[in-house]
Order: structure tokens, then sequence, then C-alpha cells
């Protein structure tokens, strides 16, 4: 059985890790095809990156219901050879005239095909991976994520520069291809096929049945609340760290940048950090709440920082805030796919999605109307926030009856 896990955890981060380095380098050739070919209406490029969230939101409950009707190996496999197809049909249009509704329209689609994927992928890891490994497993794959966050770019740029746009594309349409026979590979720990056995049922009434579960399950649906409420302040982070540049005009040089790689190179610590934490600590309601915490108090500490007027100690908040999110979130997830029932995974983790992203543009909208992007305290007024729901939620929502359904 261990054996079977180990070679199931590797096939699965082998078609993560590969379908990623397609996911970057897709969005960063048709960016850089965009702003080229319509430098003077960005609307365009606007169009081409919200059309992504919006699909995936009116579609990302369907494909919670749809994976968790059986077979999630094969929904894998459709969804990135589908997306290889998408980027292999996209490359041709490049050149063309028609260049911005190709490129537009195969976003969306590839959207769309996320909408499916992504939710049937998180489930699918219970069904393969054992339970005590699952939390070793999350950090590694979340560690590769983000290296290859990194370096995406990079890959994006010299491809463009050797192969072309069209060339990236379809070298694109073979990482998905290649993450598609990996997924081949994978066999279920229990072979058991008890999706064979699932009576059809209408989808509606699926997705009803998914959220009278997690109504049910009031750990999870109190942990569901808290990632909503948590991407509420998230969003105060992500609309202030861009104006770093501005805060530091005239003491540090490109700070956002730094900034950003910082943040990176925090969460593959926060991997690498959480991987060597036991899981039965990790994965503790009380421990996700902590974590949080942390979280939070390193955004307070970044106004201190900026009295040192050292650019490396300015950096160290970031860093330890990238390491404290990436530790809450991999253990978030990791709780999910071991307490929620097989059957509901795919529909509970489709909630989640739906509404963390549905969260963060009234984040963003409710700290644009504070106009608090020009002073460094207001890294304090979001990691407060951060604390207080911290603390709320440590000691004031049940924690105890949570813990004891542990």
């Amino acid at each position: 059985m261990e054996k079977r896990s180990k070679r199931n955890e590797g096939l699965l981060l082998f078609g993560r890790w590969t379908s990623k380095i397609g996911d970057i380098v897709f969005d960063y050739v048709n960016s850089v095809v965009l702003v080229h070919a319509y430098t003077s209406h960005s609307w365009v490029l606007a169009l081409y990156q919200s059309s992504q969230t919006i699909i995936q939101v009116l579609f990302n409950l369907i494909g919670g219901a749809i994976a968790d009707a059986g077979k999630r190996k094969k929904i894998l496999i459709t969804t990135d050879l589908l997306s290889a197809i998408v980027c292999f049909v996209a490359s041709f249009f490049v050149e063309s005239k028609h260049v911005a509704v190709a490129l537009i329209m195969a976003n969306a689609l590839l959207a769309l095909i996320f909408a499916f994927s992504s939710p049937t992928f998180k489930a699918i890891v219970r069904e393969m991976v054992s339970k005590d490994r699952i939390v070793k497993y999350n950090s590694i794959s979340n560690a590769g994520k983000e290296l290859i966050c990194m370096a995406g770019p990079i890959i994006g740029v010299a491809l463009m520069a050797v192969v072309g746009a069209r060339g990236a594309l379809i070298i694109n349409a073979i990482t998905f291809f290649i993450s598609a026979i990996s997924e081949c590979l994978l066999v279920k720990l229990d072979n058991e096929t008890k999706e064979e056995a699932k009576a059809k049922k209408n989808l509606i009434c699926d997705i009803k049945e998914g959220l009278k579960y997690l109504y049910n399950e009031k750990p999870i649906l109190a942990l569901l609340i808290l990632s909503a409420l948590v991407n509420f302040f998230l969003a105060g982070y992500n609309l202030l760290l861009p104006y770093t540049d501005i805060m530091y005009e005239g003491v540090f040089e490109g700070f956002y940048a730094k900034a950003m790689a910082a943040e990176a190179i925090g969460s593959i610590l926060g991997s690498l950090i959480n991987s060597k934490i036991p899981s039965d600590f990790s994965m503790k309601y009380s421990s996700l709440t902590i974590f949080l915490g942390i979280n939070g108090a390193s955004l307070l500490l970044v106004p201190l920082a900026n009295l040192s007027r050292n650019q490396i100690i300015c950096l160290l908040p970031i860093v330890l805030f990238g390491a404290s999110l990436t530790i809450f979130n991999i253990n978030l997830m990791s709780y999910t796919q071991v307490k929620v029932a097989e059957e509901y995974l795919g529909r509970v983790f489709s909630v989640i999605f739906t509404v963390a992203v549905m969260f963060m543009p009234l984040g963003s909208w409710f700290f644009s109307l504070l106009n608090f992007t020009n002073n460094i305290n207001s890294f304090s007024v979001v990691g407060a926030g951060i604390v207080v729901l911290s603390l709320i939620y440590l000691f004031f929502v049940h924690p105890g009856e949570l813990e004891k359904q542990e």
C-alpha cells in the first residue's frame, strides 16, 4: 500500500507541475501577444484576465458535483487532453488578425476546463495517497508549484525567444499531453471501484446534497467561513503590495518585485517546514488558527521593519507572511482531504474555491475605499484584522467541540 501511495504521489506531482508550467507559459505568452497587438487598448487584456475568474465562479460548483459522480481519474485525463487541444489550436491564431478573439476564447475554454479539473484533482488525492502522507504530499506539491511560479515567466521568455509565440503554445500543449499520460498510470489505493455502483442523479440535486453535507459538518463549515474571511483581508494585502514601490520610493528601488520574490521564498520555506511538522499537530483546528495568527502578526511587523531602513529587514516580514500563509493553506487543504467523506470531496472543494473567489473582490473594493495605499502603516490594519479573526476562531468558535470531532 505504501509503495503504491508513493508511486501515485510521484505521478500526481509530475502531472500537476507539468500542467502548472503549461498554465504559466500560456498566460505569459498570451499576455505578451495581446499587449503588443493591442498596445493602446488595455481593455483587451482586462477582458482576457477577467473572463477566467467569471467562468470559474459560474462553473466550479458543477465541476465539483461531476467530480463526485465518479471516475475522477478519467476526468483528469480528459481535461488535460482538452487543454492540450485548446493550446494547439490557439497556436495557429497568434499571428492572425483574429488573435484577440482566439486567445480570449482559448483562455475562457481553459478556465472552463479548470473548473472541472481543479476540484477533481484535489479530491482524487484521497483515493491515491495514504492519509498519513497527505500533508507531506501537499507540502512538496506546493513547494514545487511555487518554484514553477518563479521560473515560469523565465521559461516563457526563453521559449518566445527560441521558438516564438506559436512554438511556445505548441510546447504548452505538449506539457498538458504529458500530464495526461502520467495520470493514466495512477492506481487507486482501494481497488474497490465504488463509483461503478453509483446511481446517476440530477446535477442540481447533487449540488444541493453537497451543500447540505457541508452545512451539517460544522468543523468543515467553520473552516470554510474562516477561509472566506481570510481571503477578504488578503485582498487588502494584495492591494497594498504593489504600492510598496511608492511607499519606499527614494529608499529602495523596485521593492514590489523583491517583495513578490520574498513571498515566494517564504512559501517554499513554509512548504518545507510543514513537511517536517507531525500531521496530528499541524491539522488540528487550534493549530490552523495559530498559523493564521502568525500570518496576521507578520503584517504587523511591516511598519516596524520599515523603521530600520534596511531592505533585507523590510523583506523579512514578507517572507514570514508567505511561509505562514502557505502552512495554513496546506493544512486547511489536508484537513479537508482527510476529514470530508470521499464522495463529497469534489463538491466541498468547489464550494471553498467559489466562496474564496467571491470574497476577494469584496475585500479589494472595501480596502480601496479606505484609500490607504500610500501609507506603510496600512499593513497593520490588514494584519490586525487577521489576528483578531484568528483569536475569535480560537477562543469563541467552539474549538473544544470541533477538536473532539477530529
